[in-house]
Parts: C-alpha cells; structure tokens; sequence
C-alpha cells in the first residue's frame, strides 16, 4: 500500500485528474450539439431513439464490466481499453452523419459505442475512491476537472461554430484516443473480488454483475436507488431539449450557453467538500433536488416570457443539482459497500441512472415533448410538467429515506 500510495504523489493522481478531464471533454464536444445537429438534418424525429441509445446500452455492459474489474482485471487498464475501442465507433456514429448514411446509421454506431464506453465512469470512479487519500474530500476536487473539460469543449465548439456540426462527434473521438492512452497511467487498481484458496469464485450471478444487487436490502440505498431512477427521467430533457429551446429564443451559441451548467458546476464541486464534511448526505441529496425543481421552474419562466435570461438562470442551476446529487450518490454507494463489490456497485448505479431511468426517460420525454410543444405556451406545460415530477421524487426521497444508525455510514 506505501508503494501504491507513493506512485499517486508522484504522478498517478495527476493522471486521474487528466482521465476525468479528457472522459468529459468528449461527450462535451458531441452531446448538447446533438438535437441541433439533427434538427439541421431535418431529422429532430430521431432524437428520442438518438438518446434512447446510451441508456439501452447502460442496461447491460455496466454491471457486466464491473464484475469483470471487481473479479479479473485491473479497473484502468480495462477502462482504457474500453475507451480506445470505443472511439472507433464514435467516430463512425458522426461521420455517418457527415456522410449523409442517415440517422438510424448514427444510431446504429453510437449504440455500438455506448455498449463499450457505458461502464467508464463507474471504473474511473473506482479507480478515483480506491486510491484517494480522504476520497471523499478529495474526490469531488479530483471530479472537478470533468466540469472544466465539459466548459473547454462547449466553448470550443461554439468558438469554431461546430454548434450544428457532425464535426464536433469526429474530433470528440479522437479525444477518446487520449483518454485510453492516460487510462494506463493511473494507479494500478486491482480486483479485490471474493476468492477460495486465493482463485476467484466463478459463478454465472458474479459473471452479470449481479452481487451488486445486495444494495436493495439495505433501506436507504433502496430509497436511493429508486429516487435516482425516477429523478433521471425528467433529467432526460435538459440535455435533449435545452440546446432547441435556446436557438428558438435567440441564442446564437446554445453549446456555448450549455456550459453555464459546468461554470457552477466547479462552484458546486469546491462547496461538497465542505458540505460532505459537516451535513448528512441525505439534506445534501435533498438539495439537489430542489435545484432541479427550480431549474424546471424557471424553464417554464423562460417559455412564459420568452427571455433568454430565465433559461440562462435555469441551466445555472443544473451545476449544484447534478453535482449534489450524482458525486453525493457515488460517495453513498462507497460508503455503504463492501470492496469486492465497489466497481459492480457503482455500475448498478450507472445502470439505475443512466441505463433504466434515462432510457425511460428518453421514451417519456420524447412523448411529452411531441404532445405538449404546438400547444399555446407548449414550453410552459413542457417543463412545468417536469418540474412536477421532480417534486414527486423530492416528496418520495424526504419521506421513506431512513439513515443507518451506525455513523460511519451515517448519510
């Protein structure tokens, strides 16, 4: 372990800050140019299935892969792999696009790529939690160079106007490329799953993923959990529908004005700490919630008055509530598993998240939107609705969590 921990102060935590910060500036470069990527393509009709693609593949590789970091190989050395073949595909997804093979080939590709790189942020957070000193201090300071590669890559493609351009996808691959070669330099972090006579147990629940599931028996990671799917399916609009809102107001830079999110984002990472130290994780998590209450709200304030300034205020708030919640999440989960079981724990909660509940969400969404949006005032029903469903998650979470009553788990 002094070894270990030697290695990190000389490099290693250097190379996880740089993994979190090329595993964001990727998707940053791609994903809130998507809907006007298609919309420009006269194909906003596949934007559901589009972003139904991700959550589908979120069902299955996660826990999968998780397992295979908790029981077989090193969790970097398989992330970056991961990443290194998922660029390919990638690639593939945006040139598809540029080439003009159609949306479904775009599907097709990114369906391919989301099968490969779904588990990578449940691995990096492993890799992040395992080798920490004081993880959860330290681990939204290290996360915080995510948000930093999310803003450069957002300004980025509003700067070279790429905001409706296939472009920002290919160039998005070859930072994947980058991200598998630092995958290798971080700190070795071996699997530390259940072994007999020192040969790990085999068996066709470890091989899914499925020891992972022991997280539903205790209360309040199952309150967790359950708030965490349902609170991802009205998620699901802001990052497919905020980019069409703003060009409909006005904005010239919709990529740009999505990175406000990550702007508070960095504000709401140096806050955690602090906040993790002296709260229980549950008024935390509570909190976040609020934020996305009011994020929606003045959504629906912007559709009302037709003023950019209300959705720049809301997009605002998507930092502290994506931060409170989803690191806050990953510090729970940690806190509350065993380590043989860390990696498939913290892919249960991709799946749950962005697998299950983005996949429905996606489909909801997709429905709503269709049903509301050539109403009078549709953008008003549109977000006020999912506001609504953000205070039904709130209500859920205060009133069944129940913390344990041991306090070095005490959330």
């Amino acid at each position: 372990m002094s070894g270990l921990k030697a290695r990190i102060g000389k490099g290693g935590a250097w190379w996880i800050a740089m993994a979190f910060f090329l595993i964001s500036v990727a998707p940053g470069l791609w994903l809130t140019s998507l809907p006007n990527i298609l919309k420009e393509q006269d194909a906003e009709w596949v934007l559901p299935y589009a972003f139904a693609a991700g959550p589908l593949a979120s069902l299955f590789s996660p826990l999968i892969f998780g397992s295979m970091a908790d029981n077989r190989f090193s969790a970097q050395k398989l992330m970056g792999t991961l990443s290194l073949l998922g660029a390919g595909f990638l690639g593939l997804s945006f040139y598809s696009l540029y080439s003009g093979w159609g949306p479904w080939a775009y599907i097709a590709f990114q369906t391919m790529n989301a099968l490969i790189s779904a588990p990578m942020w449940a691995l990096l957070s492993t890799v992040a939690l395992a080798n920490l000193d004081n993880p959860e201090r330290a681990f939204p300071l290290y996360r915080i160079w995510g948000t930093i590669g999310w803003i450069l890559a957002g300004l980025t493609v509003s700067f070279f106007a790429l905001d409706s351009a296939p472009m920002s996808g290919m160039i998005a691959s070859g930072v994947r490329v980058l991200l598998g070669l630092a995958c290798f330099m971080m700190p070795e972090t071996l699997p530390l799953g259940k072994r007999e006579n020192n040969v790990a147990v085999r068996n066709w629940r470890r091989y899914f993923g499925l020891d992972a599931l022991v997280l539903f028996n205790d209360r309040g990671l199952r309150v967790f959990l359950i708030t965490s799917i349902l609170f991802a399916i009205p998620l699901a609009a802001f990052y497919m529908y905020t980019p069409i809102h703003l060009k409909e107001l006005g904005d010239t830079h919709p990529v740009a004005s999505m990175t406000l999110g990550q702007v508070t984002e960095i504000v709401a990472m140096l806050v955690l700490s602090g906040l993790l130290a002296k709260w229980r994780l549950r008024w935390v998590l509570i909190i976040a919630i609020g934020f996305a209450l009011v994020r929606y709200l003045l959504y629906a304030l912007a559709g009302w008055s037709g003023s950019l300034t209300w959705i720049w205020l809301g997009i605002a708030m998507h930092g502290p509530c994506y931060t409170f919640y989803y690191v806050t999440g990953q510090i729970l989960v940690n806190r509350r598993v065993e380590p043989e079981i860390r990696s498939q724990a913290q892919a249960l909660l991709g799946t749950l998240t962005n697998g299950i509940g983005g996949l429905i969400g996606s489909a909801i969404c997709g429905l709503y939107y269709a049903k509301t949006i050539n109403m009078v005032n549709g953008w008003v029903f549109f977000w006020g609705g999912l506001a609504a469903a953000v205070l039904g998650c709130g209500v859920y979470f205060y009133t069944s969590y129940e913390r344990p009553t041991h306090r070095k788990d005490a959330g």
